[in-house]
Formats: C-alpha cells, sequence, structure tokens
C-alpha cells in the first residue's frame, strides 16, 4: 500500500520546524514576518497559518497579533496541558503530579542550601529577599485568597530560583501552572477550618529559615514535611466524578 503524500501544510510545518530548534536559535527568537516565510516557501498566507497553527499546538512556537511569531520557551507546553486536565479530573493524578512537585522541590531546597553554605552565597540573595517578601506580604493579608495564592507561588518560585538550576525551575514553573487550581483548593479548605489564617506565611518562615541554615539534610526534611502536609490535604478530598 502507498503511502499518502504529505500535504503542504505539513511540509510547511517541518520546513519551519527545523528554524525553531536550529542549534544557535534561543526562546524567544523572532522567526521571519509571515509573507516572507510564505514567500520563502512559495505558498499562500492561508496554509502558511495553517502550518504555524500546528506549530503552535505542539509547542513549539507562540504567535503574536499583528507581530511575527516567535519560538517558544522550552516549558513542555503540550505536556503542561496535558497535566491540568488530568489533574482536573482524576485525584490520583493530582496526588501523582504533586508528589512529583515534591521530589523535584526537595532537591531544590538542597542545591540552595548548598549555594547558601559555599562560595555562590551572593548569587543567592536576591531570591532570598523575594522570598521574604513573600511571606511578609502574606502575613499582611492572610485572609485574602488572591494575596494568598500569588504569595504562595512566589515563594516556592524563589526558594527554586535560589537553587541555581534554571532548566529545574523551568520544570517546576510549568507543573505549577498545571497544578494552580489545586493550589487554590488548598488554600480555601484551609481557611474553612478556621484555622490561624496565617500559619501558611509561618511554614514558610520555618522553611526558609533551613534553607538558611546552610545544611541540605534541614533543607530537605523541612520541605519534605511541607508538601507531606500539601499531599495529605489532597488525599483528604472528596472523590470526583472522575475517580476510578
Amino acid at each position: 500500500m502507498r503511502a499518502q503524500p504529505r500535504s503542504l501544510t505539513t511540509q510547511v510545518a517541518e520546513f519551519i520546524e527545523e528554524l525553531c530548534v536550529g542549534p544557535d536559535v534561543e526562546p524567544g527568537s523572532q522567526l521571519p514576518p509571515e509573507g516572507e516565510l510564505a514567500a520563502r516557501f512559495g505558498v499562500s498566507r492561508v496554509v502558511l497559518r495553517e502550518a504555524m497553527k500546528t506549530l503552535e499546538a505542539r509547542g513549539l512556537v507562540q504567535r503574536r497579533q499583528g507581530k511575527p511569531a516567535v519560538v517558544a520557551s522550552p516549558n513542555a507546553l503540550p505536556v503542561e496541558k496535558f497535566v491540568a486536565f488530568a489533574v482536573l479530573r482524576d485525584k490520583r493524578a493530582l496526588m501523582e503530579f504533586t508528589e512529583i512537585r515534591k521530589a523535584l522541590e526537595v532537591h531544590a531546597a538542597r542545591l540552595a542550601a548548598q549555594r547558601i553554605a559555599g562560595p555562590e552565597e551572593p548569587q543567592t540573595r536576591p531570591h532570598i529577599a523575594r522570598a521574604r517578601e513573600a511571606i511578609a506580604e502574606q502575613r499582611a493579608d492572610p485572609l485574602d485568597m488572591p494575596t494568598r495564592i500569588r504569595t504562595d507561588v512566589a515563594f516556592h518560585q524563589a526558594l527554586v530560583a535560589a537553587a541555581g538550576n534554571t532548566s529545574l525551575s523551568q520544570i517546576l514553573d510549568a507543573l505549577e501552572r498545571s497544578l494552580a487550581e489545586s493550589r487554590e483548593e488548598s488554600h480555601r479548605r484551609y481557611l474553612a477550618t478556621g484555622a490561624d489564617p496565617a500559619h501558611s506565611a509561618t511554614e514558610h518562615e520555618e522553611l526558609l529559615d533551613a534553607v538558611l541554615t546552610g545544611d541540605p539534610a534541614q533543607a530537605v526534611a523541612a520541605m519534605e514535611h511541607h508538601l507531606h502536609i500539601t499531599l495529605q490535604e489532597i488525599e483528604s478530598r472528596p472523590e470526583t466524578d472522575g475517580d476510578a
């Protein structure tokens, strides 16, 4: 049986993909304008746009209204969308992805403590300052849900940044976006218990103090404890219709 010929759109998408993954191409690099690309490949703008839609869906490019497209950041966008969909309908999937987050953030805490104890300590200071700011802001308005969520995310991002591993930060940022609704649910359920709303800020303070000791073992233990509580909260949630 003869293979079906590839469509013109598919061929153009493959050509543009080669432009996106070249060794000298950085995330955020601007692709040639639409008209120039269409002329280069000898196709209509309609075909060119369909090819760009295909590449955008695969997370390779980001299209912008009225501007040339750019090469997408390596944030595993299709995987991010899959994770976000999975955790909304399956508590077990939410537990599993939160366990992945825990493993990565525990490693980040270890790296951050090691850097603080070594010659790279000055490079961690801006990130530690951001973590302190997030704690202070959350403590100042612990009942405001948008503030709680934003400062919670900011604190964890700052600690991960202090680890000095850009790839780790990118992976966790993508995972964080996928778990955003779960984080909001955790805060909502906590506030509904009537417990001290400032306790989250206190937990973050204790976690930061452990990292600042420069002792990787203390940092790891503190992060494991912090995220174990998150896993327990998720485990206590009622089953959803999508759960088996």
